[in-house]
């Protein structure tokens, strides 16, 4: 499955309510597509303010509704194809082609672009040959941006600059061929023929392109066929000279008097060759001529650009060399970029001059998706966002400061995360209900991998009585209580957590606690998919932030320590800073007893993937700098982002103050950086959970890259909906900017900010998946697929393609993030 190209899955509610003539239980992607068969339009806006991303969006649903329907073949049809990997070796974003396929190719890979065989020379003699391709060595796959492709927007494929090769064609010759015998022979070349005019030299060959060769007796007349042209051919005159030379009717168009191996150029650019002229030797003996007539003249000079039809061909080189003997052990064709050149799921390229291979991208392979947000909780403190984890989403607060340093854990002096570090195989966590929200409970064997939130409460007893207290934990949006009345040395597990109670206080509300498994840690968080988030943990002298800046607390700023198990357990050998200055490697401890100023002003969130195996932090590094803004009251907002390779340039999508990014890795996250005019910037990073391949394939260039879908192109403006209202309709975008949406939804054009809040109970941040019958047509529907701004949007519609969405009418989903949103049933 694919991010852009994502089979929706089916299932539903049983709904009530349901308008006449329209299905009961309508799951996207049906009714749009239902049985294989599609009666749909999809409507993007085109009001004043409009973003172009909302007819991104639109294709992308427009790409998921495809993937529904009827195709006529695999991922590649209609041509001679090989895709880019290997059984164990896939192709990922930020790879080359080479790092995947390192040798070259030949007709293992395609076997008819490059098929092995026998040339037959003029002298009848059979030459094996064998044919190979060798990618260019710098052909990377990343994130681009590029105004000679598509203006202001970041885009996955392949740029590939001036100068630099795309690929090297060889034709070897595995027995001698000598270059005298050549001429007026058929000469294969990547699954075509060209007939070889002459060698003008020992550097030159000229070839003719696509074509048809015929032996005409004088007083005859001829037909062939090049390449869908008709040429109708007839002997004009034969020279009577010494030299045997023949004028031809072609077409009505007469030639010069031409000789063995000379050419010319016809009127529709097409060429005629004369392989042999032969007049009559004896009386009564009719003359003949040989001739060959094709689209092009191509002239290949060795070290030099090919020329075809006498013009250079930019950036298409060929090389040969011709032995002492005249003999020719290879040519080589050199396609190297005269221009920039773009692979990405909307253009393939080609090679110039013989068209005869071509490099495409059918686009990125998601498994799933699931959304981290990083921003501001409140002024002061910082929150992970709807956080996924595996028995819900939940807001974790992190790290709260006073508006120039960060202090402390959690949201405020009375609301604090608890955390402590595995050290020596145990750790111990002290939760203080009077001052603490929540503790952080995970567990992983490196393999799997499941994260809680808990907490205690109701702590009862007396100095006679056994203290005791009730464990709760969060599930599902709400807190349960795990187990009640826990005392002292109880063992008790969520999921594959285990814990030990210590010592529990009525007094002073507060217990202790330890893991009773080496695989139970309190420090670390994992997403639902696997994601590994470094939470910052207390000890009596620091605060310590994995793979980044220390800072200590008010109280003991003497002494602050980068623990080399930790960062050794993860990977980390980069720089520890401490107070601005003193520096220290991965390794080992360090201590500064100088005099310090508490706190740090930054803070870094260090995050990490799974590799390709989905083994637990094994793979690279998303690091989430948290700083505070420039306002008068600064507040919290991330400052920076740093993945762990040079990746993608982070790069602003269009106008939107959202900048995206990519992680070069097997798991590929995308990073989506807001930095918005007014406002705290904050971070969405999309994590995949598995490895993320990519579709890179050569092929012919008849080949069709993705299979053709019977769906087609259902795409159209807001100001033509009159032309597929009779159809169910998927509306992108909101009644602001799309009037569609408007009338949909029953307000006016241009119904935008709070009006559009107060229409449909969508705030910033939001955004509706909502169903209206006979909006357009009776007994169709028409989904209002639309945010309350346009990464709202995006977050609606890859909602819709990747969740379980009811679109029977009435239904209304109100969501925040691509992965969560709330079902109502609207009167």
């Amino acid at each position: 499955m694919k991010f852009k190209k994502i089979s929706a899955i089916i299932g539903g509610f049983l709904m009530i309510g349901m308008t006449a003539g329209i299905a009961t239980a309508a799951s996207f992607p049906a009714p749009f597509v239902q049985s294989g068969a599609a009666g749909v339009g999809i409507v993007y806006g085109t009001g004043t303010g409009v973003s172009q991303l909302d007819q991104t969006y639109a294709t992308n649903i427009q790409t998921t509704l495809g993937e529904s329907m009827p195709s006529t073949g695999g991922s590649v049809t209609d041509g001679d194809s090989y895709k880019f990997e290997k059984t164990s070796t896939k192709f990922n974003l930020g790879d080359n082609i080479t790092e995947v396929i390192a040798s070259s190719i030949d007709d293992a890979e395609l076997s008819s672009l490059l098929a092995p065989g026998k040339y037959l020379d003029d002298e009848n003699s059979e030459i094996d040959y064998t044919q190979k391709i060798v990618i260019g060595s710098d052909n990377q796959l990343g994130m681009f941006t590029s105004n000679d492709y598509m203006e202001d927007q970041p885009t996955i494929g392949f740029e590939i600059p001036s100068s630099q090769t795309v690929l090297t064609y060889t034709l070897t010759f595995d027995d001698t061929l000598l270059v005298k015998d050549m001429p007026t022979t058929d000469l294969p070349m990547m699954g075509k023929s060209y007939y070889v005019l002459s060698n003008t030299s020992t550097t030159t060959l000229t070839l003719l392109d696509s074509a048809a060769s015929a032996t005409l007796v004088e007083g005859e007349t001829v037909t062939l066929d090049v390449d869908g042209t008709t040429y109708t051919v007839s002997v004009g005159v034969f020279d009577s000279g010494t030299t045997d030379k023949v004028k031809l009717s072609i077409n009505g168009e007469t030639t010069n008097l031409l000789g063995g191996t000379d050419t010319q150029k016809l009127s529709d650019g097409a060429y005629v060759g004369i392989k042999e002229v032969i007049a009559g030797s004896f009386q009564g003996a009719a003359s003949q001529v040989e001739f060959s007539i094709g689209e092009g003249k191509l002239k290949l000079t060795n070290g030099e650009e090919v020329q075809i039809n006498d013009n250079a061909v930019p950036g298409l080189t060929s090389a040969f060399t011709i032995g002492a003997s005249g003999n020719l052990p290879s040519i080589a064709l050199t396609w190297a970029a005269e221009d920039a050149l773009f692979v990405t799921e909307e253009n393939s390229i080609t090679m110039p001059g013989f068209e005869a291979v071509s490099l495409s991208f059918g686009g990125l392979n998601y498994p799933m998706e699931e959304t981290i947000e990083v921003k501001k909780g409140g002024t002061t403190y910082a929150q992970l966002n709807d956080f996924p984890l595996k028995n819900g989403e939940a807001d974790i607060n992190i790290l709260y400061g006073n508006s120039t340093y960060y202090t402390q854990l959690g949201q405020d002096a009375t609301g604090r995360l608890v955390t402590a570090r595995i050290a020596d195989g145990n750790s111990t966590l002290t939760f203080d209900k009077d001052l603490d929200d929540y503790f952080v409970i995970s567990w992983t064997d490196a393999s799997d991998a499941e994260s809680y939130l808990a907490k205690f409460t109701n702590f009862v007893g007396s100095s006679t009585e056994t203290n005791k207290t009730d464990l709760q934990y969060y599930n599902d949006g709400a807190w349960v209580t795990k187990k009640a009345a826990v005392s002292d040395g109880d063992e008790i597990s969520i999921g594959n957590a285990e814990i030990i109670v210590g010592s529990i206080s009525n007094t002073n509300n507060n217990v202790s606690v330890w893991n009773n498994s080496a695989q139970t840690s309190f420090d670390k968080l994992f997403s639902a998919e696997g994601m590994t988030v470094y939470l910052p943990w207390l000890n009596t002298t620091a605060i310590n932030i994995t793979g980044a800046t220390n800072y200590v607390d008010a109280t003991a700023c003497d002494v602050a320590h980068a623990y080399s198990e930790q960062l050794g357990e993860l990977g980390y050998a980069g720089v520890v800073t401490y107070n601005g200055s003193a520096t220290v490697g991965g390794e080992g401890m360090w201590q500064n007893t100088t005099t310090c100023t508490p706190e740090a002003s930054t803070f870094v969130l260090a995050m990490k993937e799974e590799n390709k195996a989905e083994t637990k932090y094994g793979g690279d590094w998303v690091n989430v700098t948290l700083g505070w803004d420039g306002s008068s009251t600064p507040a919290v907002e991330v400052d920076a982002i740093a993945t762990s390779n040079t990746d993608a340039t982070s790069t602003e999508i269009l106008e939107t103050n959202v900048w995206r990014d990519f992680a070069y890795s097997e798991l590929a996250t995308e990073i989506l950086w807001d930095q918005p005019d007014s406002g705290q910037k904050s971070v969405k990073l999309i994590y995949h959970g598995e490895e993320v391949t990519a579709d890179v394939y050569i092929t012919s260039p008849g080949a069709t890259v993705g299979g053709p879908s019977s769906l087609g192109n259902v795409l159209i403006k807001d100001v033509e909906v009159d032309k597929l209202k009779d159809k169910d309709l998927i509306i992108v975008g909101g009644s602001c900017i799309n009037a569609a949406a408007a009338t949909a939804l029953g307000v006016a054009e241009h119904t935008c900010g709070a009006d559009f809040t107060a229409a449909t109970g969508v705030s910033s941040g939001q955004f509706l998946i909502q169903s209206v019958a006979d909006a357009f047509t009776s007994g169709k529907i028409a989904i209002v697929v639309a945010g309350y701004d346009v990464t709202d949007t995006n977050n609606a519609a890859t909602y819709l393609r990747t969740k379980d969405v009811d679109t029977s009418a009435g239904n209304k989903y109100v969501g925040t993030t691509a992965t969560e949103a709330k079902l109502q049933v609207t009167e």
